[in-house]
């Protein structure tokens, strides 16, 4: 397999992996605001690496397929400028609800839900361009453009879905909220059985044996949640994170060599000479220093006062 595209798609997997854990709390702190405390003691020193992994991944990503820019952002436009938007609104909201003095009508609850909203419709624009990345639908190679119409497959709707109830059901294990026990393994099930089948209706030649590395790894922390002996070892955030990156890393025979429906060779598109030079120093050096922030903001994050909810 091609090296840069392995290196590329590790620290893609990182920001994924962040960013999915910013839509689980952001779902908690929709449907069960009484467990906020668990949820913002992760979320608020965490939302800013997540955009720092996110602005890595852009930058070397430009560097790995510098062909790809153009048109990638000729196609997607519309849905970036949405993308860049929520962002926004993302940060500024949680910004607002952390360090500046509220009064009135604007208080702390309605600028985290203000916070999770946007985040779950930037999760969601998110899940459009990767869907559309792989399977192809809505993307026009030949015009430069992408429809949101021709997107809209029982495939890429059921990703969506599956994506979102994983999402839900993971939740209760990184937030050590116990009382939701009951629902990690059927939503994870679920999850499993929608991605699945979406990854079938979008391209049959998708449902390979390499499937079975994120069905397994998915089903075996859902199952860990409900022995005694290994709730702490899997409610560890920096064990979950670790376990979702490479969950998702292990995804990437969904999108090589081939992509956008197995009509554009990856290959063909990745940089070389002193460019891919350039992109190496950049990944491994910045993935270093991100490392460290993720690590400080981890320890800081376990040493809140709710902790993890073991019993």
């Amino acid at each position: 397999m091609n090296g840069i595209f392995e290196v590329n798609f590790a620290a893609f997997s990182v920001f994924a992996a962040l960013l999915i854990t910013e839509i689980m709390g952001a779902v908690v702190l929709l449907i069960a605001w009484s467990a906020r405390e668990k949820v913002l003691d992760y979320l608020v020193p965490i939302w800013e690496v997540t955009g720092t992994f996110g602005a890595l991944w852009v930058v070397t990503g430009g560097f790995a397929y510098p062909a790809l820019l153009v048109p990638v952002s000729s196609i997607f436009a519309p849905l970036l400028v949405v993308f860049l938007i929520i962002w926004v609104a993302r940060s500024a909201s949680i910004a607002f609800a952390e360090f500046i003095t509220k009064s009135g009508w604007l208080d702390e609850t309605k600028l985290y839900r203000a916070y999770s909203i946007s985040t779950l419709v930037l999760g969601l624009v998110v899940l459009i361009l990767l869907s559309s990345l792989v399977g192809g639908q809505g993307v026009d190679l030949s015009s430069g453009s992408f429809s949101l119409a021709s997107w809209a497959t029982a495939g890429n709707i059921l990703f969506v879905v599956g994506t979102l109830l994983l999402g839900v059901g993971m939740a209760p294990i990184f937030f050590g909220l116990s009382s939701f026990r009951k629902l990690v393994l059927p939503l994870a099930l679920a999850g499993v059985a929608a991605s699945t089948l979406s990854y079938w209706l979008m391209s049959a030649d998708l449902i390979t044996p390499w499937i079975a590395i994120p069905i397994l790894l998915t089903l075996a922390v859902g199952l860990l949640y409900h022995w005694p002996k290994t709730v702490r070892v899997v409610t560890n955030k920096a064990v979950f994170l670790a376990v979702l990156a490479t969950i998702i890393f292990s995804l990437q025979p969904f999108v090589y060599p081939k992509v956008i429906g197995q009509a554009l060779a990856v290959d063909s598109v990745t940089t070389a000479g002193a460019m891919a030079d350039a992109f190496a120093s950049i990944t491994v050096v910045g993935l270093l220093l991100l490392a460290l922030m993720l690590a400080f903001y981890l320890r800081i994050a376990m040493r809140g006062p709710s902790g993890p909810d073991v019993h």
